[in-house]
């Protein structure tokens, strides 16, 4: 996928969020001071890019996400580096050897693989995210 396709459709899920025309959003558009978002929409942008691209976002790289253009940039550069790493991933693994000792058979926990369902672990930002908020004793006075 090129940057270029990327930054489309960076671009489109922005339109669709902010409910405005994409034609009126640019990549050097600043995604809080120039398109208004707060960081709970930040945080759904970057879940609807995480799942639209197959990605993971640390939280260590948020701060570098400021601008459309910086967004599709990471995306572009996560999607070209780590189609690298999953062609290697979805590679058969060679069958195992025979262990020694065993009188040729295998053991029955050499053979068991852990169970997997599925879903992927949520990352940091899932995590944050969905955590309780604190509410300060100052906060608490003004309720």
């Amino acid at each position: 996928m090129t940057e270029l396709e990327v930054t489309s459709q960076i671009i489109q899920a922005l339109a669709t969020y902010l409910k405005r025309d994409p034609s009126t959003i640019t990549e050097s558009h600043h995604l809080r001071d120039d398109l208004g978002l707060d960081s709970v929409a930040i945080i759904e942008l970057l879940f609807e890019i995480e799942d639209r691209f197959k990605i993971q976002i640390p939280d260590q790289d948020l701060p570098g996400l400021s601008t459309v253009g910086s967004v599709a940039a990471y995306v572009h550069q996560r999607l070209t580096t780590g189609q690298a790493s999953t062609s290697a991933e979805t590679k058969p693994a060679a069958a195992p050897k025979k262990p020694t000792g065993t009188g040729g058979k295998r053991s029955a926990t050499a053979s068991k693989k852990p169970a997997s369902s599925g879903r992927k672990q949520p990352t940091a930002l899932q995590k944050r995210a969905a955590a309780p908020k604190k509410v300060t004793a100052a906060k608490a006075k003004k309720r």
